[in-house]
């Protein structure tokens, strides 16, 4: 419990003192908001699928880089007493970290891409299994958002059985979908953690933060439940906030980036405190590959 009040307390110190690292998620919300900002999607085709694969090439370039942002900050905080690392000009040492984003694209593009790229099939794939249900449902769905609160009950009321049944079953299966990502993202929480610091590819980084699941998971859920208990409630205000309050809307945005780099701290603190300590260039680089891409033991 000292352990997890410590990474927690650590978490909190690093990203209020590296405010770069919101800059980057910044521009990617904007740059992503503006290409996406279409009046109407194209239909599954050639153009979709290749517009969808350069902008997760991209998303992937910049989250390289931004990860090993993170993971330099972390390591230059903790490798120092913490006198020393509080008593440093955090202004000049967050500005530091920009030099470490386009190495980071260069050296981790491969298995950022691998993995982003299993994730999009992932959910694809159940995209594709919700997709007759939820074309069945979306209509009702559509007139529901419309109308007040106060009256989507008498709406609701007012659907045929066929009607309520297909709802019930998109909302099973949309359920349902969640949770089988829910479990996969849980259990490979830590792969950004293998890729940077322990130098591993994409799937090695997958199969290893499983594992981690298993050596440690006492520590590894209260982990996946600080961040369900902190994310999932601002995910849904600002789900619930609309587009009718545009400065709620934009507070609670910020506020979530924020909390992004909270949660990419935390779980790099993680891996630094509890799985080791990060292998230097120098080891990564050995021509004993075995060698460099065992982290160390769990203590």
């Amino acid at each position: 419990m000292r352990l997890l009040f410590t990474l927690l307390t650590d978490s909190f110190v690093i990203s209020s003192r590296n405010f770069t690292l919101v800059y980057i998620l910044l521009f990617s919300l904007l740059l992503f908001g503006s290409l996406l900002n279409v009046n109407q999607w194209p239909d599954l085709s050639a153009q979709w699928l290749g517009y969808g694969v350069i902008l997760l090439l991209l998303f992937a370039a910049i989250m390289a880089g931004w990860f090993n942002m993170v993971a330099q900050a972390c390591v230059r905080f903790l490798s120092v007493p913490r006198t020393e690392a509080l008593q440093q000009n955090y202004v000049v040492e967050s500005m530091k970290l920009f030099q470490s984003f386009f190495p980071g694209v260069g050296r981790f593009f491969n298995s950022f891409s691998l993995v982003f790229g299993l994730n999009a099939i992932i959910l694809m794939g159940l995209g594709y299994w919700i997709r007759p249900s939820w074309l069945k449902a979306n209509p009702l769905l559509l007139k529901a958002a419309t109308l007040p609160i106060e009256q989507r009950e008498v709406f609701i009321n007012s659907l045929s059985i066929a009607q309520k049944i297909a709802v019930g079953e998109f909302s099973l299966l949309f359920m349902l979908g969640g949770l089988i990502y829910g479990v996969f993202w849980a259990l490979t929480l830590l792969w950004p953690v293998y890729v940077i610091f322990y130098q591993q590819g994409g799937l090695q980084a997958c199969f290893s933060s499983m594992g981690q699941f298993f050596r440690d998971p006492l520590r590894y859920m209260a982990l996946i439940l600080i961040l369900a208990l902190l994310g999932i409630p601002l995910f849904l205000v600002t789900g619930l906030s609309g587009p009718s309050n545009l400065f709620l809307a934009i507070a609670l945005q910020f506020l979530n980036l924020l909390l992004q780099v909270f949660f990419a701290v935390l779980i790099f603190l993680y891996g630094y405190q509890i799985i080791g300590k990060p292998l230097p260039p120098e080891v990564a680089e050995t021509d004993k590959p075995d060698e460099a891409l065992k982290p160390p033991p769990t203590p």
